[in-house]
């Protein structure tokens, strides 16, 4: 396994656990800044992870 590979699992998984905490504490404490801010965390670093594998991926050598 790669750096790169690494890096974007990392993302992944961040992004995921981020997505996931947010919408718990949505559905157990109600709509609130602090689920919002999670759930845009994970949106933004699942995207960045994405576009970061997608560019680094070997298909484009």
């Amino acid at each position: 396994m790669t750096t790169t590979e690494q890096v974007c699992h990392v993302g992944i998984f961040v992004s995921l656990t981020l997505l996931s905490i947010g919408v718990a504490v949505d559905v157990v404490f109600g709509t609130s800044l602090l689920d919002f801010l999670l759930i845009l965390a994970g949106l933004f670093v699942g995207w960045v992870s994405f576009l970061y594998c997608l560019g680094r991926s070997p298909v484009w050598d």
